[in-house]
């Protein structure tokens, strides 16, 4: 099951750095999942988790060549040992606001393609620069648990659609059904983040991509399996090394 927690990271470490309340701007917030699952989710900025980096087998030259070309979209504050942000960790987290507020307005139906219109950089750059690093093996295995991380609506990414030659009516199938999962989400969150929350959030994205995988075909189910290759889970700091999923 696809596990999307990148919205909570980014509203923890909001909180962290005091760029906003433990009630957050509900339009505002309604944003963070959906630019968090595709900008997280990117090959590039993946390559910056180091359970990501083990199932790849990156020698110690990758990792350090990673760390110095890809700057992370770490969701981690203070400074190391303790004490407050950074003033670098500061001024991201702004621009990260900044941006965030550019997409209030913008239509749900169009929000996907604004999205990587608005964070395009963040995006390509740390991918092409991750591109240099790899091995093509390696490149293969990163696009594959890119694929894994999008939820219902990684079917609809562009570049899955064609492969999987989606039809009319299954993207408005799925597109309903990432959009109730968005819905129901962003509900959760409104009174914050918290254990129990994030375990109602497993519970309705794992519910979400059951039924998003039904509206595909025996044979589109086949070519997805081939497309996100063997099931791995990404850590995203909440604890517990990497591991393999058995559902």
């Amino acid at each position: 099951m696809r596990r999307i927690f990148l919205a909570a990271a980014l509203f923890t470490a909001m909180v962290g750095l005091g760029t906003v309340s433990a009630q957050p701007d509900p339009e505002l917030f309604k944003l963070m999942r959906p630019v968090f699952t595709i900008v997280g989710s990117s090959p590039g900025l993946l390559a910056t988790n180091p359970g990501v980096q083990k199932e790849l087998k990156m020698d110690d030259d990758q990792v350090k060549a990673v760390k110095e070309k890809v700057p992370q979209m770490g969701f981690g504050f203070g400074k190391k040992g303790g004490g407050g942000p950074t003033p670098d960790q500061q001024e991201r987290m702004q621009k990260m606001m900044e941006k965030l507020g550019t997409l209030k307005d913008v239509p749900e139906d169009k929000l996907p393609e604004k999205i990587r219109e608005v964070f395009k950089d963040e995006i390509e750059t740390p991918t092409k620069e991750v591109e240099k690093i790899l091995k093509p093996e390696q490149m293969t295995r990163l696009k594959q648990i890119a694929r894994q991380q999008g939820g219902p609506a990684a079917y609809l990414q562009p570049e899955n659609a064609k492969d999987l030659s989606l039809t009319d009516e299954q993207k408005k199938k799925l597109k309903t059904i990432s959009d109730d999962l968005q819905k129901d989400v962003t509900e959760l969150f409104q009174g914050g983040f918290s254990a129990e929350t994030r375990e109602k959030m497993t519970a309705l994205t794992k519910e979400a991509t059951e039924k998003a995988a039904d509206v595909l075909t025996s044979e589109q189910k086949t070519k997805w399996k081939e497309l996100t290759g063997e099931p791995f889970t990404v850590q995203r700091g909440f604890g517990g090394p990497p591991k393999k999923r058995d559902d």
